[in-house]
């Protein structure tokens, strides 16, 4: 059931830049509006592209919307992320046209191998090793400007002349990274009509989630095909969640959009059906709306205030008071999260956490590393083994799409076919065989490793000489266990499967990845000036963006919230958005 809100967006036949704020539903308008334009163009060629920010929105839209449509309408849209939007259907159809990609490619995904030996290579030509963890993940945040050159190296180790050379060095092995998708697919657009001709006379809408989190290099993709006067849009957002500057994001390019193309920009979203009155009373003081945000959710009526607490260290304080408020208030630890400015304080807690015997998902909580090959797909099939949730064989789906991609570096599309959808079920048949004869998980990794290999080489998905990675894949991850102290001995099928179905454990998550979600419970710990804002914020800007982050942590709680400061930091007291005057005001 819609509210007028909502159905006032979906009725709106022109381009429209639509204002929502946390909670207000923004993803059934999207959903709403999609099964709406279907209706449309059913039977025509048309079709409609609808690019979220990640690809866990993807797959919760897509789940959602198999509700609203007919049988076959799947060929009148495609739920993306904006990368694989232009990897589908503006690089990989014209890649030949790029020079270094005649023959093809192959997507380098950071989780891949080949990804931390080109670094490390490319580092070692400028005289660097002993490589750390920064120095790995600052290539994942490389970007490429609309004139070529790296972006989102200002705060980095890496210069220009080291991206180059990455860059070099990948596209010399027939590879290609996220960042040059999005650019070649720019070039591409700008250079050839006839591209730009079929992506306009295909899409009838384009609507984007997220739109706050735009890019400039998306924002100049998007402006060539409205240029066009074929496509209309619709984009969602909310300028005070945007967060990822990082990434390139800016809110001012958002508006600069919806002005270049004419759109609407009167309507809102201002109902908030995820929150409590006292926790939006608190959001509402960081950014006040107009109209005002309201709570019109379950929780409406919950009369429990946000709590600040303060202790030696955040383990002390969620184990002593946030853990047995969760008991008084009735809510499972499955249904609460803690939430931190960076991963780095949640990995020592989680380490904590989980030798005080609390079940958690989030750093520090898988006794492995995730990116090893086999580790992803073992951990959604023992999810599904113990809860068999259709909505879950299309996460199965995705997540043995990028596990194949990141062994052979080709996309296997037909994953997401009936075809691929065969596979998956005999994947799962097999599964299920091998859990009744292996009670043990490692067993039943040892076992499964063989027989999924087995049957993705009769399949063609991969070589026979690719036989051994899955197997190799389980040796590295008894090691890691091994050296987590793990009793591998008594390692169950559920604790691999709650990675992937985690409703029985606490959530460990940094406030940019936490960014869509929300917890019954939410504590936000390490909230000290020097964390949020971070220490080396110098610009207006530069605090306006914590101040959004810090937003964004408050508004994914529904019923319960607690902030936690501690004497680890004695250097650095409070954030100044848990003050009176320029915060919440509980200390």
């Amino acid at each position: 059931m819609l509210t007028d809100e909502q159905k006032d967006a979906v009725r709106c036949g022109e381009d429209l830049m639509l204002t929502a704020c946390p909670g207000s539903g923004k993803t059934r308008v999207i959903i709403s509006k999609l099964a709406r334009v279907v209706d449309e163009i059913r039977g025509t060629p048309r079709a409609i592209a609808c690019i979220t920010y990640t690809n866990a929105a993807v797959q919760e839209i897509e789940s959602r919307l198999r509700h609203h449509i007919q049988p076959g309408d799947d060929s009148f849209f495609d739920i993306c992320t904006i990368h694989s939007f232009c990897l589908n259907h503006i690089f990989r159809p014209f890649c030949h046209l790029i020079k270094g990609y005649k023959k093809g490619f192959k997507v380098l995904t950071p989780e891949s191998e080949k990804f931390q030996k080109h670094v490390t290579a490319v580092w070692a030509q400028h005289d660097r090793y002993n490589l750390t963890f920064k120095d790995f993940e600052e290539f994942t945040q490389l970007r490429v400007g609309p004139n070529g050159e790296p972006v989102g190296i200002e705060h980095a180790a890496i210069t220009p002349e080291v991206a180059k050379d990455y860059w070099k060095r990948i596209r010399e092995d027939g590879f290609i990274d996220f960042a040059n998708i999005i650019y070649y697919s720019l070039i591409l657009l700008q250079k050839r009509a006839e591209i730009l001709n079929s992506i306009t006379a295909k899409f009838a809408w384009i609507l984007v989630d997220e739109f706050q989190d735009t890019t400039d290099l998306q924002v100049e993709i998007l402006t060539l095909i409205a240029k066009a006067k074929r496509t209309r849009f619709l984009l969602v957002g909310d300028p005070y969640q945007s967060i990822f500057g990082f990434a390139g994001a800016r809110p001012d390019l958002a508006d600069d959009f919806a002005t270049r193309i004419g759109a609407r920009t009167d309507k809102q979203l201002s109902g908030n059906f995820r929150s409590s009155a006292p926790i939006l009373a608190h959001a509402n003081l960081l950014y006040p709306r107009t109209p005002a945000m309201v709570a019109l959710g379950q929780y409406k009526d919950v009369t429990q205030k946000p709590v600040w607490r303060h202790g030696s260290s955040p383990f002390q304080v969620i184990t002593d008071h946030f853990l047995p408020a969760l008991d008084g208030l009735g809510i499972p630890v499955g249904e609460a999260a803690i939430l931190a400015p960076t991963w780095f304080s949640l990995f020592p807690l989680g380490r904590r956490l989980r030798e005080y015997g609390v079940s958690i998902v989030g750093p520090g909580a898988r006794p492995y590393r995730r990116n090893r090959q086999f580790a992803p797909l073992a951990e959604q099939v023992c999810g599904y083994l113990m809860e068999p949730r259709p909505d879950a064989i299309a996460g199965i789906e995705r997540t043995l799409f990028n596990t194949l991609l990141d062994i052979t570096g080709r996309a296997s599309f037909d994953i997401f076919s009936y075809g691929g959808r065969v596979i998956v079920f005999r994947l799962l048949e097999i599964a299920q065989k091998l859990h009744v004869a292996h009670m043990g998980a490692i067993s039943w990794l040892e076992a499964a490793s063989g027989e999924f290999a087995d049957l993705l080489i009769a399949e063609e998905y991969l070589a026979p000489s690719e036989r051994d990675i899955f197997r190799m894949s389980v040796e590295e991850m008894k090691a890691d266990m091994r050296n987590n102290k793990v009793d591998l001995a008594n390692l169950t099928i559920e604790e691999l499967g709650v990675y992937a179905n985690p409703k029985a454990a606490l959530k460990l998550v940094n406030l940019h990845n936490s960014k869509g979600r929300e917890w019954r419970a939410v504590a936000m710990i390490d909230l000290h000036e020097g964390r949020i804002p971070h220490y080396m914020s110098r610009t207006a800007e530069d605090f306006e963006s914590a101040k959004r982050l810090f937003y964004v942590g408050v508004t994914r709680a529904e019923q319960f919230l607690m902030y936690i400061t501690d004497t680890t930091d004695s250097r650095n007291g409070p954030t100044r958005f848990l003050r009176k005057g320029t915060g919440v005001g509980v200390c």
